[in-house]
Formats: structure tokens, C-alpha cells, sequence
């Protein structure tokens, strides 16, 4: 049986309006219209559905029965539609983020951005680099990203991990070849260090710092070329251990743990689209673990 489901519709709609102009005015539709659809409906059905009076129609027994197993799939059918229309809707406009340059030049960050784009091409998407709480509502920001070891400014606001790191030591091969051994933390006193603000003091005071930086790809990047030791979480420089360009440094010393925290104002007045990319932020990190 081939029935147009947009023939049922308009039969759910004459019954719910109580008749067939009603419904054509309802529908923006010509009233010879509506009654072609219907007659349409009851030719492929095999059966009358309506008994039309001038004024008014009655439901046969037959109509009766197709009206009570329809009309309520139809109204949450057309209840589904309107949420979804008032849903998208609401991803328009702009957000706004701030985060850390360490995370901000990042693969899954990239991805994360990538993806939310994509979903919802209607949104602007704003992006700063703060290394620091700041206070969101005044400077107009949805949400922001820090290291746990960053105090929040006002403990009004929501704040949850996201995700807890290590940090590890690593090298290249040449370099560790042309340099005294490593096989202590008091080693590294005699090594170049690299190491970013957040990680830094989860080194001996006393281990002379060569390069502290918020820029985790250019500590990567001297660490390729020979240039020291870097202090790096273990996820951004996890492909350059597998590839053998890096090996790590002090493999046994596990150095304490270290989190990122997600930071909005409120959760009651949390806009759609704050929610769908802290869902996405969230998903992303947790795959990458």
C-alpha cells in the first residue's frame, strides 16, 4: 500500500479543524485542494473516512479508527519538528572562549574547532589566549580552559576537570648521545631544560630552567633538534616517541598529576551552543585518553 504520509497529515488536520475549509485555511492551502488530498487518501486506503456536509464532517467508523492510531504520532512528530527548528536557532551568534596558547595550538583542540564548525556553521566562534582567570561575565566570554594549578577568579563559577595529564622528560637520541647521562633528577642539572609555566614546579627548585614557555609545540620542536631535555605532557609528544624521534628521559620518575579545568558562569543560563561544545570538548578529551 503506497499512502502519502503529507494526505494523512491534512486528514489528522480536517479533523482536528473540523472541517475541510478550516483546514485549508489553517494549512494555507485552496479548500479543492484539501479535498482532492483526502479523496486521494480514501481511494488508496479502500475505504470513506468522511462524510462531508456542507458545513461540517462526520468520521465513519473507519476514519474514527485512522484518526486514533495517527493524530497523536502526528502532533509529536510536529512537536519534534518545532524543537528542532527552535533548537537551531539558538546555534547562531557568537562564542566565546579562552584558553591557554599550550592547549590552543593543540591537535585535538584543532579537531574540537573542526568538528564545531562543521555541526553548527552558524555560530562565530572567538577564540583568546589567557594564561590566567578571568572574569568571564565582565569580559563577555562563555567559557575558559586552565591547568588546575591556576586559581580561579570568582568561585561563583562552574568549574570541572576535564581531563588529568603527566608530564614526562624527553629527548632525541643525538642529543642524549653527546651529553653527560641522564639516570637521576639531579642529572638534569647538568641539561638544558625546557619546561612551560604550569609544569615548572613540579621540578627541584634547583634544576636551572633554560626555557620556560606557554608554546609546548616550540619545546617539541628544540627537543627534536637536539637542543635539551623537554618537560612535555605525555599525549603531545606521544607520536614522536612511537616514531623514535624522542625517547624519554627518567622512564621510571612519574612527576605528580596535573588537570585541565573547564570554567563557565552559570549552568543555569548556559546557551545551547556553550552546552553542544563543552559536550564536544569533553567527548574529544576523554577519547584521547
Amino acid at each position: 500500500m503506497n499512502v502519502n504520509f503529507d494526505d494523512l497529515r491534512i486528514f489528522t488536520q480536517t479533523v482536528l479543524h473540523g472541517g475541510i475549509s478550516a483546514a485549508a485555511k489553517a494549512n494555507d492551502m485552496q479548500r479543492s485542494k484539501v479535498s482532492r488530498r483526502l479523496q486521494t487518501l480514501e481511494e488508496q486506503l479502500g475505504c470513506e473516512l468522511l462524510i462531508r456536509t456542507t458545513r461540517t464532517i462526520e468520521l465513519t467508523e473507519s476514519g474514527k479508527h485512522l484518526y486514533e492510531l495517527v493524530a497523536q504520532q502526528f502532533y509529536h512528530i510536529e512537536q519534534s519538528l518545532i524543537a528542532v527548528k527552535e533548537s537551531k536557532q539558538d546555534f547562531s551568534g557568537v562564542i566565546r572562549i579562552a584558553i591557554p596558547s599550550a592547549l590552543m595550538t593543540s591537535q585535538i583542540f584543532k579537531s574540537i574547532i573542526t568538528e564545531y564548525s562543521s555541526s553548527f556553521p552558524n555560530v562565530r566562534i572567538e577564540i583568546e589566549n589567557h594564561q590566567e582567570s578571568i572574569d568571564l561575565k565582565r569580559q563577555g566570554f562563555d567559557l575558559q580552559v586552565l591547568p588546575d594549578a591556576v586559581s580561579v577568579t570568582d568561585d561563583s563559577y562552574v568549574q570541572f576537570s576535564l581531563i588529568h595529564y603527566y608530564s614526562h622528560l624527553v629527548a632525541s637520541p643525538n642529543y642524549l648521545r653527546s651529553h653527560p647521562p641522564c639516570e637521576s633528577v639531579n642529572d638534569l642539572k647538568a641539561h638544558r631544560v625546557f619546561t612551560n609555566r604550569f609544569n615548572a614546579d613540579l621540578l627541584d627548585d634547583d634544576i636551572p630552567i633554560q626555557l620556560k614557555t606557554d608554546d609546548l609545540n616550540l619545546m617539541h620542536y628544540l627537543a627534536l633538534k637536539s637542543q635539551g631535555i623537554a618537560f612535555l605532557p605525555q599525549t603531545h609528544s606521544k607520536k614522536s616517541i612511537e616514531s623514535g624521534e624522542l625517547v624519554q628521559v627518567l622512564p621510571h620518575t612519574q612527576f605528580p598529576r596535573l588537570s585541565l579545568t573547564l570554567i563557565y558562569p552559570s549552568a543555569k543560563a548556559l546557551s545551547k551552543k556553550t552546552r553542544a561544545f563543552i559536550d564536544l570538548f569533553r567527548e574529544k578529551l576523554n577519547s584521547s585518553d
